[in-house]
């Protein structure tokens, strides 16, 4: 079996915070098995898609698809602009379709080829389920429809749209006081995930933690520059609250940085950004070394999202997983066919060889590429 090129098809879908593009990532074969991955970068997809293809034509057409590993690598290492959000993103839609690909060619699920399960159902957090900015009242109201669809962990920005690298006395005190309304609300049982997106310097990161560790958060994440490992210890070392960080880092160097350094609890890598399920797969085991927990960050379509599933049910250290999908547009979970629905707070394993995925291919031309302004996007 010979790959004979790759398809690319993005769509688009909304939440209550954000529209989202998604590029999939199709690998054929000329025994008509295809692979499916993702190649999603929040923006300037037209690009990723360019990249692709040209990959595509200059290595992989004519390649056998079960030597992942040799095509990971040599994609890697014979590329000039190796490492960077861009090469890494398309390096992990091709690595998550061959595994897609050698899955469906060898009959058994992705997981059972990275070692097989540890757990027969992930924890989920919810996260694109609140209005941002809103009132501490608004967003207490937000948190308790949250709970009541099941889900015990729940991740929001309590610090607005326009604090950097420190805040003024007034937002200072409304964020702590969104976090407060959502404990009141939630009660002690549910845990709540602190999102900072990498905003502040280290006395504001700490000082406003210092403020809210008595309403227990799970993590406080990217408190200030994941790029600063020094600064990123400062934190960690000064608070009483687990730190976590990684969705804008790419490929496993960066994190064996914060591992090496002891800077981190908590790693959050996103399976379309950092290198796919198998630069992910090492990025774990770096991690449990070091006793540091994985929790995959996922702004992905249903395809990411069900990649993340088989790397995290295979990893002993995964912790919980982000899950966006029930506060997006209906046709989230039709475009791509497959994805375990929450429950309770988690999910079902995937089922079906591969990924355990198909995609309708009628709905992908109906929910086309969405043009966004940069306040648009989310993260």
């Amino acid at each position: 079996m010979k790959i004979t090129g790759i398809k690319t098809n993005i769509f688009s879908s909304r939440h209550s915070n954000a529209k989202r593009n998604w590029l999939i990532v199709r690998i054929q074969t000329d025994e008509g098995i295809e692979g499916i991955g993702e190649s999603s970068m929040l923006s300037s997809d037209p690009i990723v898609e360019a990249v692709i293809q040209e990959w595509s034509e200059n290595y992989l057409v004519g390649k056998d698809p079960l030597a992942g590993q040799v095509h990971w690598t040599r994609l890697h290492q014979d590329n000039l602009g190796r490492g960077g959000r861009l090469y890494s993103t398309v390096l992990s839609g091709i690595d998550i379709a061959l595994w897609d690909l050698r899955g469906k060619i060898l009959g058994v699920p992705v997981y059972q080829l990275l070692g097989g399960p540890f757990r027969d159902k992930l924890r989920v957090y919810a996260n694109g389920w609140y209005t941002n900015p809103a009132s501490p009242e608004v967003i207490a109201e937000e948190a308790k429809k949250v709970v009541d669809m099941g889900y015990t962990a729940m991740k929001f920005d309590p610090f607005g749209k326009i604090a950097y690298t420190t805040i003024s006395t007034e937002e200072a005190q409304l964020s702590v006081d969104r976090v407060a309304a959502v404990r009141e609300a939630v009660g002690p049982n549910v845990d709540i995930l602190i999102e900072v997106h990498a905003r502040f310097n280290v006395y504001t990161a700490v000082g406003l933690a210092k403020r809210m560790e008595q309403y227990r958060p799970f993590w406080y994440e990217e408190p200030v520059s994941q790029e600063n490992t020094n600064e990123m210890r400062q934190v960690r070392d000064r608070i009483n609250i687990p730190v976590a960080t990684g969705e804008r880092l790419y490929l496993k160097f960066p994190f064996f940085d914060l591992v090496r350094n002891e800077a981190v609890d908590i790693l959050q890598p996103d399976i379309c950004n950092a290198g796919g399920i198998t630069e992910l797969h090492k990025i774990g085991a770096m991690a449990e070394a070091q006793h540091v927990m994985m929790a995959p960050h996922n702004t992905n379509s249903a395809v990411g999202t069900v990649a993340s599933f088989h790397l995290d049910t295979s990893m002993p250290n995964f912790l919980i997983q982000e899950y966006h999908a029930e506060f997006y547009e209906p046709h989230y979970f039709q475009v791509v066919q497959g994805l375990p629905r929450q429950k309770d707070g988690y999910v079902d394993l995937p089922e079906g060889p591969g990924l355990g995925i198909s995609l309708d291919n009628e709905l992908l031309d109906k929910h086309p590429y969405l043009p966004l302004g940069m306040s648009e996007r989310g993260i």
